[in-house]
């Protein structure tokens, strides 16, 4: 007993001098100076430097009530942490956590993050992408999560069986969904075996999708005319690899991603028809040549090439062949 009372003597010898780390109330997710792409997830510990009974959040001013996490019901399954859903606003949120014992402030961090909810965002500088899988954030969940699992456990189909699907889940709750996230495939994508950071993508862009997209690479080898992303293996320019409200796994509707680029054509009027001048419809009016879809870019247009400049589709290569499409006579 003497001997065990001395070693604990030690160990809280050393937590004073700071040698080591005192576990205090901590924003684990997302990370000071890091940057998200999704609003999903704001994970907080309580840690016990002292043990808190209660939390408040301020997302850039907006600040919620306290809320309890000391109920024994709430310890048993979520120990110290408090995992929310946050609304971040676009660009820069600062972030302030109090933690609470007694009903006194006993703790507070800080953090501060950019949030980019434009598909083809980028942070500023001073902030980078988080990243959740390295060995310091892994050893934080391993209390409730696996955070080695075995190939099987990864390819898994059901969300109750995959470890991958309990955090990333709500990622598929979306219309259109990639087959392979779909039945919770994430190593035919991702490399467990990644360093520092697990689980990467094994290859980048282009070279990854064409593994199972033969029949694009065969249709993109056919064009004359490529569309500049597709030449240059940028998929995800458009696509989401993950599920997607639109169809086709679009970042977002077909004629928003378009002149997301194609800026020029909102201002002018785009294929004069008539001899009143009059403009071509690009939206709200069915599409002939596609029953049950609405015109857009892509009932003239295909977004991956073509045999003309102008990526007509179904390999068209003059203007009236295509109007044809729809206006017969």
């Amino acid at each position: 007993m003497k001997k065990m009372a001395k070693v604990a003597a030690f160990i809280c010898g050393l937590w004073l001098l700071g040698v080591l780390p005192a576990q205090a109330l901590q924003i684990v997710y997302p990370a000071d100076k890091t940057s998200v792409h999704r609003s999903d997830f704001l994970i907080l510990k309580g840690g016990d430097q002292p043990q808190l009974d209660g939390m408040s959040i301020a997302i850039n001013g907006a600040k919620s009530d306290v809320i309890d996490i000391s109920a024994p019901e709430y310890r048993a399954v979520f120990k110290d942490f408090l995992i929310l859903q946050p609304d971040f606003d676009s660009g820069k949120n600062a972030i302030t956590v109090e933690g609470y014992a007694g009903g006194k402030k006993v703790a507070q961090a800080t953090a501060d993050i950019w949030f980019v909810d434009e598909p083809d965002g980028i942070a500023p500088d001073g902030y980078q992408p988080f990243v959740m899988h390295i060995p310091e954030r892994e050893k934080l969940c391993t209390g409730c999560h696996n955070m080695d699992p075995t190939p099987g456990l990864m390819s898994a189909p059901t969300t109750k069986d995959n470890p991958c699907a309990g955090c990333h889940k709500r990622m598929l709750n979306k219309k259109f969904v990639h087959g392979p996230a779909g039945v919770n495939r994430c190593s035919y994508c991702h490399n467990p075996e990644s360093r520092p950071a697990k689980y990467q993508p094994r290859k980048t862009g282009a070279d990854l999708c064409n593994e199972c997209h033969q029949e694009k690479v065969d249709e993109f080898k056919s064009n004359k005319f490529v569309h500049g992303p597709v030449a240059v293996g940028l998929c995800s320019v458009c696509h989401d690899s993950h599920a997607s409200d639109y169809r086709a796994q679009s970042l977002m509707p077909i004629n928003d991603l378009c002149l997301n680029c194609h800026s020029a054509i909102r201002d002018t009027p785009h294929v004069v028809r008539g001899i009143r001048g009059e403009e071509h419809p690009l939206k709200g009016v069915p599409d002939p040549s596609n029953p049950g879809r609405e015109l857009a870019c892509t009932s003239c247009h295909n977004p991956h090439g073509g045999k003309s400049k102008y990526f007509f589709v179904r390999g068209l290569s003059g203007s009236f062949r295509l109007c044809s499409l729809c206006h017969q006579k």
